[in-house]
């Protein structure tokens, strides 16, 4: 069987067998991959280190068919925050659920990788509850999947209000073509929305500067209104494309989030 060479993040990892763990990687150069870490639960695993949740590595595979298996992995680094503040893991594992839905296996994405690693050092500096906004339609608009708030689904009229949302048709409706009762859509909350897609990762987690200090970070302005606002759409649209929510939306109530 070929051995693959990757740089990985670990989205997500269950215990298997005595001493086994399957783990769910995000792999910049063969997309999403199921791999085996087979012993790495045992106290001196040289795999121990890598494979756990959050974790950003390099790692060598064996290729094999549904399920590859992780032979060696380096460990390049872990986020603190990610891995020890509650809040920052609720909201880090619904961007790791969130990534292993819409990214499928075996379809390079590197473009989803750099902005997932980027996504996870912002959580390390800013409010976890914006960053997984942004990171989750960014992410998203990544897919192919962003909803379309440009213009009229039905029949292309530029967005001007009034405007309706119908998450079944994944956009905004223009008022000849909306429903009585259909819900509005302010502009406001479109820029905010655009605002977020747009999102600059590196100016918004404090980058190091030239000397290696701390630039200041990035002002952002958010109103609660349309915070709330966006996140409530945000998540009927997810449960349109899943069918369901995601499991991680539970860990996140539990801590009296969204």
């Amino acid at each position: 069987m070929a051995r693959r060479s990757a740089e990985a993040l670990v989205l997500a990892t269950r215990n298997w067998g005595e001493a086994d763990k399957m783990a769910s990687l995000l792999t910049r150069e063969y997309g999403r991959v199921e791999a085996a870490a087979f012993g790495c639960r045992r106290p001196k695993s040289a795999l121990a280190a890598g494979m756990q949740m959050f974790s950003h590595i390099d790692v060598e595979l064996t290729e094999g068919g549904r399920v590859w298996t992780v032979r060696q992995c380096t460990l390049k680094g872990r986020f603190r925050r990610l891995s020890e503040e509650l809040s920052a893991m609720a909201y880090g594992s619904f961007v790791a659920e969130l990534s292993l839905e819409l990214f499928p296996e075996h379809e390079p994405n590197p473009d989803a990788f750099d902005r997932l690693l980027l996504i996870f050092r912002a959580f390390e500096e800013r409010n976890p509850r914006l960053v997984a906004l942004a990171a989750a339609y960014q992410l998203l608009a990544l897919a192919g999947l962003s909803l379309h708030l440009e213009s009229c689904v039905h029949c292309g009229a530029p967005f001007a209000e009034p405007m309706a949302i119908d998450i079944a048709e994944g956009g905004v409706l223009c008022e000849d073509c909306r429903e009585d009762g259909a819900p509005l859509f302010a502009a406001a909350l479109k820029e905010f929305i655009e605002k977020l897609t747009a999102l600059d990762w590196q100016e918004f987690a404090s980058p190091q500067g030239a000397a290696g200090e701390s630039s200041p970070k990035a002002p952002f302005s958010v109103r609660k209104q349309e915070l709330l606002a966006a996140e409530s759409l945000l998540l009927a649209y997810m449960r349109s494309l899943f069918g369901r929510p995601l499991r991680s939306l539970a860990f996140i109530a539990q801590l009296g989030g969204a």
